[in-house]
């Protein structure tokens, strides 16, 4: 009768250890390990730059798509804060010239806000007739499934591991917590299957 208290508690043991030492070889051991000519290697290290790789492409393909982003940069909000700060730059910059010092400041301010509204319209009517093309050429020339690729690649492994069980701790315990249910049900079929016996 003992079966049905020892299978099913070593089982569960052995389920529940499982699990979290397959959770935990997610990320570790970071360097391999050699034991003559076997290797181990936890699967993110091992896999990093195939897993980097694969994310920057989903995120260049899927996520953020060229086109998807010349849209939302080219949206009129965006052209209007673009010229507004083009605008507002180039004032600052004309109303500290050393060639203006001399010229009252109202005179100073007066010719940095024209020159203000003088950039801002025409860095406007520039962005609504090229923006689009404008976009795409500097869009063509970046190559976000790199940078995203290069990004992750470069993060360090303790943060990496930490924003894995920050987004995933709660499903990771379950998986552990299952493994040990799972055991403790094999452990009570052994035990029925003992004592039929």
């Amino acid at each position: 009768m003992y079966y049905f208290i020892f299978f099913p508690l070593l089982g569960g043991a052995i389920g529940w250890v499982t699990n979290y030492l397959a959770i935990k070889y997610l990320f570790r051991p970071r360097n391999p390990w050699r034991i003559g000519s076997f290797q181990i290697q936890g699967v993110i290290p091992r896999r990093r730059k195939e897993l980097a790789a694969a994310v920057g492409e989903v995120v260049a393909t899927e996520l953020l798509p060229q086109e998807q982003i010349a849209a939302a940069i080219s949206a009129p909000d965006i052209r209007r804060n673009v010229a507004e700060m083009a605008g507002e730059t180039v004032a600052r910059r004309v109303s500290s010239y050393p060639v203006l010092r001399p010229f009252p400041r109202a005179l100073r301010t007066a010719i940095a806000q024209q020159v203000a509204k003088t950039v801002n319209r025409e860095v406007k009517s520039i962005l609504a007739a090229e923006g689009p093309d404008m976009v795409n050429d500097v869009l063509a020339s970046v190559d976000l499934a790199q940078l995203v690729a290069d990004e992750l690649n470069a993060m360090d492994w303790d943060y990496l591991e930490a924003i894995v069980y920050t987004v995933a701790g709660k499903e990771l315990k379950l998986i552990e917590v299952m493994g040990g249910v799972l055991g403790a049900l094999v452990g009570l079929v052994q035990a029925l299957v003992v004592y039929l016996v």
